[in-house]
C-alpha cells in the first residue's frame, strides 16, 4: 500500500500491474497492458504514474542539486590551478557553460512555483503579456463601410520569400499580444476515447491522496460560453468565427471614445468575443493550478459566471498542469495536438480503452467530399477569382487558379463514366491530370490564408444576396406616395434597430471546408492510403488511411514512454507489427496481461460445440439461413436459459443474423417457451435507453430476463451488466467481417460495395506489409468484439457470472489462444450439453448461498 499509496488494499495482481507500468516508463518503453474491468485498471494506472511522478521530480531537484556543486567545485579547481593554464581556461568554459544551463533549469522550476503559489493566492499577473506597438496605419481614415472579410490576404509570400506568415498577421486595428515563455513541469498526458471516460478518470483520483494539476483538453465546442459562437453547431465554423472575433481586439466603447477624442475615424469592425479577456482567463487558470477547477464542467461554469474563456484558459494551463486529460483526436492528430501547444518529450503518455487506437488513427486522417460539395465549390471559387483577381499577386493568383483547375478536374472524373473506383495517389494524379500540381504547397496556402474562413464569408455574402434578391423580385410594385411611405417606415426600423445586425444569419458549412481536409488528407504518403469512388446516394471521393504505423510512430517516439492499456486488447499481435512498421523496436515493446481479481469459483467459462440434439453447431455465412441450425439454435437457447437465474446477455455477430434468430423462436413457437421463463429484449439499430432501464429492472425480479444484443454494437462497449444484470453471457458465433460485405454493411451504414473494395484493399494493403497481415486484421477485429462482449459481466470482486461460448471453433487452441487470458485459460471445452447443464446448476447454486 505504501509503495504506490493505493487508496485500499491492494491484490496481488494490481501491485504486479503497477509495478510493470512503472518499469515500463523507467526503461523508457512501450507498454500493452491488458487489466479487465474490476480489477481496479484506472486506480492502478493513476497511482503508478503518479508516484512515478513524484519521486521523478523529486529525483531531478536533487540531481540538478548536485550537478551544480559538482560545476562549481570544477569551476573552483580550474580558478585555482597554475599548471597548464590553456587547459584550465578550456575547463573553465566548458563548466561556466553547464552552470548557465544547469541554473536555467533551476529558475525555470523556481518560476514554476512561484507561479503555482500566485494561483492559489488568486493573483493575477498579466504582465507578461505585452503588446506590440501600433502601426502606422492603425488609426487611418476610412470609410465607415465595413471591411470586406472575404478579401484575400495580401501579405502572403509563397514559396519561402521574404516576408511575414500570414498566420501572425492581424486586423489593423487589433494588437498583437506576445507572452514570455511559460514555465514547464513534468506530466503524464492521459488519452480515452471520450469525455465522460475522462470525468470518470477524474472521480477516481479522489480517491487517492494524490493532488496533481489537472486540465482537461476539449475542443472549442464543448469548452465554448459564448452563446452567439455555440449556436453554429459545426465545429469547423466555431473554430473559424472565435478566431475571427479575437481578431476583433478593440472594443466597441473604445472605438467609440477614440472617434469621439480624436478627428481620424478608424475602421470599423464586428464585435469581440467578451469572454476573450486576458484578466478573466488568468482568473481562470488560476482556478486549474489552484485543483478548484479539476473538471471540464466546473471550468465552463465558472467561465460564464466570470467571464472568462474556458477552452483559451484550458489551453494556457496544460504547460504548469502535470495530468493532462484528453480524447483520443487531441493527442493522435498531429495539427490539432500542435494547436493545444501539446509537448510530448520526456513526459509520459497513457492511452486507455487502447484496443481502439488504430481504427481512431485511420479514422482522423481520412476524409471524403462529395460531388455536391465540389459543384458549388467551384462555382464559388471562379466567381470568388473574378471578384478579387486584382488583389491577388501573381503567385497567389496561381494558387487559386490551381484550386479552380483541381476542383474542376475532380468533379469531371466523379461524372465521368470511369470504372477505376479504387485507386492510390499516384494513380488519381495520372487520372486527374494534375502530376505538375504541389498539392502540398496548395495545402499550405489554403490553410496560412484563413481561406476556408474568407470563403465563408463570400459564401454568406452569395447567400444573403441570393435572399435579398428573392425578396426584391417578391415585392409588389408601388406608386410614387407608396415608395415615400415604405421608405419612412425602413428608417424609423433601421433607428429602433442601429445597435442590432439584421442580416439574416446562416449557419451552414462553407463547401470549401470538405474540399480542404480532402486536400490535406492527399499529402500522406502515396502508399499509405486509397482513394475511393462511392457512387452510390450520390457520387463522392473518399480518402482511407490503410497505414497508421506513422501517425502513432511520431507520437510513441516523441515521449518518454507510452503505456496501452485497455480491459481487452488481445489480440495484441496486429498492434506490435504496427508499432514495429513504425520503427519501434520489439525490444522496445513491453506486454503484460493481468489476470482477473475473482477466484476461480466467480467465473464458469465453456464452449459449446454441440446442440441439444448433439449436432456440432458452426453459425457461418454458410449455415445462418439453415432452417435447422437456427432451430437447433433456438431450441438449445431454451433449454439452457430456463438453468440460468436473472439477467442473461446474448450476442450475435449481426443485426441480420438476430433478426433470423428472433424471427426462427416465434416461428417455431420456441420463443413462446422461452418467454414464459424470461422477460425478453432485443437491441435494435434504433434501441432507446429506456429498453436498457427495462431490462435492468426485469433481471433484478425472480423471472429474470434475456437481452439480445450484437457484437460491436450500442450493448458490446461501455455498458456495465454487473451482478444480476449479467449473470450469463452467451456468445453465438465468431463476428468475422463477412468478405462479402454483409457484415460490415450491418456495422457501417455506407455502400456495400465500396465497403467491400475498402476493407479487401485493406487485407491487401497489410499482406503487402506483413506477413499473413490481412488475416491478423480478419482475426484482430473479430476477436476484439468478442472479448470486449465478455467483457460486460463480472465488473467487481465480488460478482460472478458464466460465460458460454457457443460455436465449435471456441474450442480450437487457435481462437481461444486470442481470447483475453483471464477467460482463455478458465474456458473448459468439450462438454456434452447435458454436463454444461448440470455445472451451470451447480455453479450458481454454490454462489448463490455465498
Amino acid at each position: 500500500m505504501e509503495e504506490f499509496s493505493f487508496p485500499f488494499q491492494p491484490y496481488d495482481i494490481q501491485n504486479r500491474l503497477m509495478r510493470e507500468i512503472r518499469s515500463c516508463i523507467e526503461h523508457g518503453k512501450v507498454g500493452i497492458f491488458e487489466s479487465p474491468t474490476g480489477t481496479g485498471k484506472s486506480l492502478s494506472v493513476l497511482c503508478a504514474t503518479l508516484t512515478w511522478l513524484e519521486n521523478e521530480d523529486k529525483q531531478i531537484e536533487a540531481e540538478l542539486e548536485s550537478k551544480l556543486k559538482t560545476v562549481q567545485l570544477e569551476l573552483n579547481k580550474s580558478e585555482k590551478t597554475t599548471e597548464n593554464w590553456e587547459a584550465a581556461l578550456k575547463n573553465k568554459i566548458k563548466s561556466e557553460k553547464e552552470k548557465e544551463g544547469i541554473v536555467e533549469k533551476i529558475e525555470e522550476r523556481k518560476r514554476l512555483t512561484k507561479r503555482i503559489d500566485q494561483a492559489k493566492q488568486g493573483v493575477i499577473d498579466i504582465s507578461r503579456k505585452r503588446k506590440a506597438p501600433a502601426r502606422h496605419n492603425d488609426f487611418a481614415l476610412v470609410d465607415d463601410e465595413p471591411t470586406d472579410e472575404a478579401s484575400p490576404s495580401e501579405e502572403y509570400h509563397s514559396d519561402g520569400e521574404n516576408g511575414q506568415s500570414i498566420a501572425k498577421l492581424m486586423d489593423e486595428n487589433c494588437e498583437i499580444e506576445q507572452e514570455d515563455e511559460l514555465p514547464k513541469c513534468l506530466k503524464i498526458f492521459y488519452a480515452s476515447r471520450t469525455h465522460s471516460q475522462l470525468e470518470q478518470l477524474i472521480d477516481e483520483l479522489g480517491k487517492t491522496r494524490f493532488l496533481p494539476r489537472v486540465v482537461t483538453c476539449s475542443s472549442r465546442g464543448n469548452l465554448c460560453v459564448n452563446e452567439e459562437v455555440k449556436k453554429l453547431k459545426l465545429n469547423h465554423l466555431i473554430n473559424e468565427k472565435c478566431m475571427e472575433l479575437r481578431k476583433n481586439g478593440t472594443s466597441e466603447k473604445d472605438k467609440k471614445q477614440k472617434t469621439e477624442e480624436g478627428a481620424k475615424k478608424i475602421r470599423s469592425c464586428a464585435k469581440s468575443c467578451e469572454f476573450h479577456n486576458s484578466s478573466q482567463i488568468e482568473d481562470l487558470v488560476n482556478g486549474i493550478l489552484a485543483n478548484k477547477l479539476k473538471t471540464a464542467l466546473q471550468l465552463t461554469k465558472e467561465g460564464i459566471s466570470s467571464k472568462g474563456c474556458p477552452y483559451f484558459a484550458s489551453r494556457k494551463a496544460v504547460p504548469q498542469c502535470q495530468l493532462v486529460l484528453l480524447p483520443y483526436q487531441v493527442l493522435l492528430h498531429e495539427g490539432t495536438r500542435n494547436a493545444w501547444g501539446i509537448d510530448l518529450k520526456d513526459n509520459v503518455i497513457v492511452l486507455d480503452e487502447a484496443h481502439n487506437v488504430l481504427s481512431t488513427i485511420n479514422s482522423i486522417y481520412s476524409s471524403e467530399v462529395s460531388e455536391k460539395s465540389l459543384t458549388l465549390a467551384l462555382k464559388l471559387i471562379r466567381e470568388y477569382n473574378a471578384k478579387y483577381k486584382l488583389l491577388l499577386k501573381a503567385k497567389n493568383l496561381l494558387y487559386m487558379k490551381q484550386l479552380e483547375q483541381l476542383t474542376s478536374k475532380m468533379l469531371i472524373f466523379l461524372n465521368s463514366e470511369s470504372k477505376e473506383d479504387v485507386m492510390t495517389m499516384a494513380q488519381l494524379s495520372r487520372n486527374l491530370n494534375i502530376l505538375e500540381l504541389n498539392l502540398f504547397k496548395l495545402a499550405t496556402y489554403i490553410e496560412k490564408t484563413d481561406l476556408c474562413k474568407k470563403f465563408h464569408g463570400f459564401y454568406l455574402q452569395s447567400k444573403r444576396n441570393e435572399i435579398i434578391t428573392k425578396k426584391e423580385n417578391d415585392k409588389p410594385k408601388l406608386t410614387g406616395i407608396q415608395k415615400l411611405m415604405v421608405k419612412k417606415e425602413e428608417n424609423q426600423k433601421q433607428k429602433a434597430d442601429e445597435s442590432e445586425d439584421v442580416q439574416p444569419q446562416i449557419t451552414v458549412s462553407s463547401p470549401l471546408f470538405s474540399l480542404k481536409s480532402f486536400i490535406d488528407a492527399l499529402t500522406n504518403k502515396c502508399e499509405d492510403g486509397r482513394i475511393i469512388i462511392d457512387k452510390t446516394n450520390g457520387s463522392k471521393f473518399r480518402y482511407i488511411l490503410l497505414n497508421p504505423a506513422d501517425r502513432l510512430a511520431e507520437v510513441v517516439k516523441a515521449c518518454r514512454a507510452t503505456i496501452l492499456i485497455g480491459g481487452t486488447m488481445e489480440p495484441s499481435q496486429l498492434l506490435v507489427e504496427t508499432l514495429s512498421r513504425g520503427s519501434i523496436g520489439q525490444d522496445s515493446i513491453s506486454r503484460f496481461s493481468c489476470a482477473h481479481v475473482i477466484d476461480d469459483s466467480q467465473l464458469l467459462a465453456v464452449t459449446i460445440n454441440k446442440t441439444t440434439d448433439g449436432k456440432p453447431f458452426k453459425l457461418t455465412f454458410e449455415t445462418r439461413k439453415s432452417h435447422e441450425t437456427l432451430k437447433a439454435l433456438c431450441r438449445s437457447l431454451q433449454v439452457l436459459t430456463q438453468h440460468l437465474p436473472n439477467g442473461i446477455v446474448i450476442f450475435v455477430p449481426s443485426y441480420e443474423i438476430l433478426s433470423d434468430i428472433i424471427r426462427k423462436a416465434k416461428e417455431t413457437g420456441i420463443m413462446e417457451q422461452i418467454e414464459r421463463k424470461k422477460t425478453v429484449f432485443a437491441e435494435s439499430r434504433h434501441s432507446t435507453p429506456n429498453m436498457l432501464a427495462d431490462y435492468s429492472t426485469a433481471a433484478r425480479t425472480p423471472k429474470g430476463a434475456i437481452l439480445f444484443a450484437v457484437m460491436g454494437g450500442k450493448m458490446s462497449e461501455g455498458i456495465n451488466f454487473s451482478d444480476e444484470l449479467g449473470r450469463a453471457v452467451i456468445v453465438i458465433g465468431l463476428p468475422y467481417p463477412n468478405k462479402t460485405g454483409v457484415e460490415l454493411r450491418e456495422r457501417m451504414r455506407v455502400s456495400l460495395q465500396v465497403i467491400v473494395q475498402s476493407w479487401v484493399f485493406y487485407f491487401q494493403f497489410l499482406d503487402s506489409q506483413m506477413p499473413n497481415g490481412g488475416n491478423m486484421l480478419y482475426e484482430s477485429m473479430c476477436m476484439h468484439s468478442v472479448n470486449q462482449s465478455i467483457g460486460r459481466a463480472i465488473r467487481h470482486r465480488k460478482d460472478y457470472a458464466a460465460v458460454y461460448l457457443f460455436d465449435e471453433r471456441f474450442s480450437q487452441e487457435s481462437t481461444r489462444c486470442k481470447l483475453s487470458a483471464w477467460i482463455g485459460d478458465r474456458t473448459q471445452t468439450n462438454l456434452g450439453f447435458s454436463e454444461i447443464i448440470q455445472k451451470s446448476n451447480l455453479f450458481f447454486k454454490a454462489n448463490s448461498t455465498k
